[in-house]
């Protein structure tokens, strides 16, 4: 890389370059009506807000009022500086790519001589953010530029007319950085304006980041203004070895449908499990200790917060709010739920605490995407395999209880069982040990598997605990020997049998072995029994309650924006 090209090695904010700096600097707008991308361009409201507006508004807010100036050869867009309190030079035969010889001295007439440099600002760029504004301005007053450009990198393949074989175009993997220079701005010394043909300077690179799209047409337009209605949702979950998985599935089945908004992830260095999870994602994470990642989300300055980490406090929800940050929790019974802006319990059907802004129940439950072409199964005479599955941990190990239990009862009736462990399950070797242990029996043993409907078609029935796993039960019509790992899993009133589900609590004693085999035997004898559970899941249908969820969250956005500040 070469001199020029280099990057800052020291940023600073505005206020903190030399005292005298900001008010050695003149900020120009140029806005010429000849120079447009298209008619009205520059007056036509992005977002709600006209180019010219924007550009105005980013520049006094950088930096002040009185620096600016708007050069222009349109009545209307001198009125939109003048109501803004604006100098402008007014010129309708001003053509700034030519710049002729009357303008430049009418400028420089109307600009003070203590403006001893320029920042010329393009309204088209409308995406620059207005620290980077600062920030570039710093770093030229600090190393003492003449001429600062912005310039962005892209990194591409590049064509290359040389003869090659199929496999060197299929497989080249040679790519370029280019440096591309913005027309965002440009920062320079006032006497290379005094002789713009003659006064030449060694232009300094400013390296940006993010995207600074120039409008140069509609399309430009259509993109600029989807980025500038985008908002940043922070999801923050939990995972571990105590609650499992489930937080972090639901909270990345909403990211992946929702497109139009910027998305990030926290958790906090508790849940490694969630972490490690979400690092094979695409998304931005990040990990905090538990008593700093409240602030650490306030300083990412969200639009809404997602919270699906089981029960919140009240004062942290005002605190998130105090910053006039949405706030949405899912899965929530603490105090925080009665206070957040939306709270949905969908994994209780029975209001266990009061809220006027709190939904509930299944209606609110959606599966994930891998469910939406899965066949459900069909009713079957005949039990030929059993899914047992105790979520993304099994924190009490019942996959390994289970199995000892039912496992001779399986091998008697010839019934195969598919055994679902998830990534935090931490015995499995002790489990294929146990499998090995019925040589006899059809067991097979899936770790840390992303397409569990592909096995949910093939069974019957199944042994699982009271989460998610049910209502995906649900979905696919299948019954089920529900057994809770904990006491809030034992408040999930889905599970019952109106709704095709057998709820089984293990306690530990003599008589549990007994009244699981049972059940089990029951459900796979008595066909007539298994057939009413059966008629009682077929109505649970969860695919389209995502897109319901999501219409609630995108409206929380919408109606948010467009209140007062």
């Amino acid at each position: 890389m070469s001199a020029q090209h280099a990057a800052p090695s020291k940023r600073c904010a505005l206020n903190n370059p030399p005292m005298s700096a900001s008010s050695d600097l003149a900020i120009l707008i140029p806005a010429i009506k000849k120079n447009v991308a298209f008619a009205d361009d520059l007056v036509k409201k992005l977002a709600g807000v006209s180019l010219i507006q924007r550009a105005i508004d980013k520049a006094v807010t950088a930096f002040s009022l009185e620096s600016l100036w708007v050069l222009t050869d349109s009545e209307e867009i001198r009125l939109i500086a003048d109501r803004n309190g604006a100098a402008c030079l007014y010129e309708p035969t001003l053509h700034f790519d030519t710049f002729n010889q009357t303008s430049r001295l009418l400028l420089l007439d109307q600009i003070p001589a203590t403006k001893r440099d320029f920042l010329i600002l393009s309204p088209y760029v409308p995406l620059i953010g207005i620290e980077q504004l600062q920030q570039a301005y710093c770093y030229y007053v600090t190393i003492h530029a003449e001429m600062l450009v912005p310039v962005l990198r892209a990194t591409q393949q590049l064509y290359s007319p040389w003869p090659r074989t199929m496999a060197q175009t299929l497989h080249s993997n040679v790519e370029h950085t280019l440096v591309c220079e913005s027309r965002a701005f440009v920062i320079a010394a006032r006497n290379l304006l005094d002789q713009p043909n003659k006064r030449q300077a060694l232009p300094t690179a400013y390296p940006m980041e993010g995207r600074l799209l120039e409008i140069r047409g509609y399309e430009d337009w259509w993109l600029c203004e989807k980025l500038l209605n985008r908002r940043r949702i922070v999801f923050r979950v939990i995972g571990n070895k105590a609650v499992g998985m489930g937080h972090i599935f639901r909270a990345l089945t909403l990211a992946h449908e929702i497109t139009d908004h910027e998305i990030r992830f926290v958790c906090d260095t508790d849940s490694s499990i969630a972490a490690n999870k979400l690092a094979g994602y695409d998304y931005w994470l990040g990990v905090y200790a538990p008593e700093k990642i409240e602030q650490a989300i306030i300083d990412l300055q969200p639009d809404l917060v997602i919270n699906d980490i089981l029960n919140t406090q009240a004062s942290a929800i005002r605190r998130l709010q105090a910053h006039k940050i949405l706030v949405l929790n899912f899965e929530d019974l603490g105090s925080g739920a009665a206070i957040a802006d939306l709270t949905i319990n969908d994994l209780y059907d029975k209001p266990q605490c009061l809220g006027a802004n709190i939904l509930w129940g299944h209606k609110y439950f959606f599966v994930r995407d891998e469910f939406n072409d899965a066949q459900p199964q069909k009713f079957a005479e005949q039990v030929s395999r059993l899914l047992i599955a105790f979520g993304g941990t099994d924190p009490n190990h019942f996959t390994q209880i289970i199995l000892n239990r039912v496992a001779p009862y399986c091998i008697q009736q010839g019934i195969a069982i598919d055994i679902v462990t998830g990534e935090g399950y931490d015995a499995l070797d002790a489990l294929q040990a146990q499998i090995a242990s019925y040589p006899q029996a059809e067991i097979v043993c899936t770790h840390g598997t992303g397409v569990i409907t592909q096995i949910m078609e093939r069974c019957q029935l199944a042994i699982v605990s009271n989460g998610r796993t049910v209502y995906e039960l649900a979905h696919m019509n299948i019954p089920a020997l529900v057994i809770p790992h904990h006491q809030r899993e034992k408040t999930h009133g889905f599970a019952c049998p109106a709704n095709g589900f057998i709820p089984i609590d293990l306690d530990g004693g003599e008589g549990d072995a007994k009244r699981l085999c049972q059940a089990l035997a029951r459900l796979v004898e008595d066909c007539e029994y298994r057939r009413t559970l059966f008629e009682c899941v077929l109505p649970h249908q969860f695919c389209t309650n995502k897109h319901q969820v999501i219409k609630i969250i995108l409206t929380l956005l919408e109606f948010n924006k467009h209140q007062p500040s």
